[in-house]
């Protein structure tokens, strides 16, 4: 005998059969996403578009892969990603995090914005810092790749512009030659903006239906002018991370926010002015600065001019190998002492620092370094010390977490040559470096 439609009975039967197949769905429901980073701060207009559906987003939300922030009047959105990385979205802006696959396993990560109007902040984390070639941010008109970089957007349909705060960028239109598909910068076509060596007021412009980018020097246009930073944005730091315990990479395995974990053995490597300077080696400023360069020193522009590429570089130098490692042993380890380089000081005045001396040991076993520097100047010595891996095109890249300076480096060819670009923040002022390397 069946039980009316408006029983009791019936609508007790009939929430159980709809009950099952959702249990059973929920049982086969795969795992929560990670996230891809936090909502450090919010103010104004701010939303979380998810198709049709446009939600308030509150300061510490959660961003995935996929998902797009839309500002409106007013509004600002600060993200700290997950690989260290932060990214402020201004008013009137669409942002997306497209890809961002972080697994820490360095060589597999991917990340990839895209900004389809108005203006953002980006300062690179740890995938843009570990494989250049893995990080990109999209406009509907240009690709930006990036060199180490903090760097500002602003974008419509028709036209997009990119200025620098530090490091260096890539900035290429989209295009046959250029898909938003891609990472990493577009070289063929692209231009070089670099913190360094460009004037006030500078930024680079690319025009839908225009093939190249151009150099533009217009103080009244540039992204900051066009939607000023929050208040809040001049306290972004690469080292406002979230919560990471644990890095791990084959054998080898630190544990994060522990002093213990990176310790160097002291040394005594022999002074840089007695080691045979490395063939190949070469390095040059992003610009000329009276107080710190008598002239002689090398720019970036004249070594691009003269064919040589900017493998590692940092806020004052670009620096490359001749003749780069590609493939790299399989096992054993390689050690180097440091044979010269240079070094600037940017505190209130800058101030020229020399390499005293360093060394670098680098473990193929383990695709991993450790390295430590001593730069003399301003009557008194700045040390560097940082930890980190090896990438499969055979870069060096140090790992925040346990070093007290950003360090990346290229090894030469025969393995007998190496050149890195230093970074550190002292009291008096940030310490911008570059170190070329002799074998041991």
């Amino acid at each position: 005998m069946s039980a009316p439609a408006s029983s009791p009975l019936f609508r007790l039967l009939a929430a159980a059969a709809l009950a099952a197949p959702l249990a059973g769905l929920a049982q086969s429901a795969p795992a929560t996403a990670p996230s891809a980073g936090e909502v450090i701060l919010a103010a104004g207009p701010v939303y979380l578009v998810q198709g049709e559906a446009r939600t308030p987003l509150p300061r510490g939300s959660q961003i995935l892969a996929g998902q797009t922030i839309v500002t409106g009047e007013g509004g600002f959105a600060h993200l700290r990603m997950a690989d260290g990385g932060l990214v402020a979205v201004r008013p009137f802006s669409t942002f997306q995090v497209e890809v961002f696959d972080y697994h820490r396993s360095r060589d597999d990560d991917r990340v990839r914005y895209r900004l389809d109007e108005g203006v953002a902040r980006a300062i690179t984390g740890g995938v843009g810092e570990a494989n250049k070639e893995a990080f990109r941010l999209n406009t509907p008109v240009a690709a930006v790749g990036v060199r180490g970089t903090d760097f500002v957007v602003a974008t419509s349909p028709a036209a997009s512009r990119v200025a620098i705060n530090s490091g260096a960028v890539i900035v290429a239109a989209l295009g046959e030659h250029c898909t938003a598909s891609g990472f990493g910068a577009c070289t063929d076509g692209g231009m070089l903006l670099g913190k360094g060596d460009s004037l006030p007021g500078q930024y680079v412009e690319v025009v839908r239906g225009e093939q190249a980018p151009r150099m533009v020097q217009d103080p009244s246009q540039t992204p900051d002018r066009v939607a000023p930073p929050h208040p809040d944005e001049s306290a972004l730091t690469v080292g406002d991370r979230l919560p990471d315990t644990r890095l791990t990479d084959g054998a080898m395995t630190v544990e994060r926010n522990d002093e213990t974990a990176f310790q160097p053995q002291p040394v005594s490597p022999p002074p840089a002015s007695e080691v045979t300077p490395p063939e190949g080696v070469y390095w040059g400023r992003w610009s000329s600065t009276v107080a710190v360069d008598d002239g002689s020193a090398m720019r970036v522009a004249e070594l691009l001019a003269a064919g040589k590429s900017m493998q590692v570089v940092n806020s004052y130098y670009g620096a490359g190998l001749e003749d780069r490692a590609t493939q790299l042993p399989r096992q054993g380890r390689a050690d180097f002492v440091a044979a010269g380089g240079s070094g600037v000081l940017h505190g209130a005045a800058p101030q020229a620092l020399t390499v005293a001396d360093g060394r670098l040991g680098v473990d193929f076993d383990r695709r991993s370094f450790t390295t430590e520097a001593r730069f003399q100047g301003a009557e008194r010595d700045f040390n560097t010390q940082a930890a980190g891996h090896i990438t499969s095109a055979g870069y060096l890249q140090s790992d925040a977490a346990i070093s007290n300076s950003q360090v990346s480096g290229a090894l030469g060819a025969n393995l007998d040559s190496a050149v890195t670009t230093v970074e550190r923040q002292f009291d008096e002022g940030l310490l911008s470096g570059v170190v070329t390397w002799g074998r041991q």
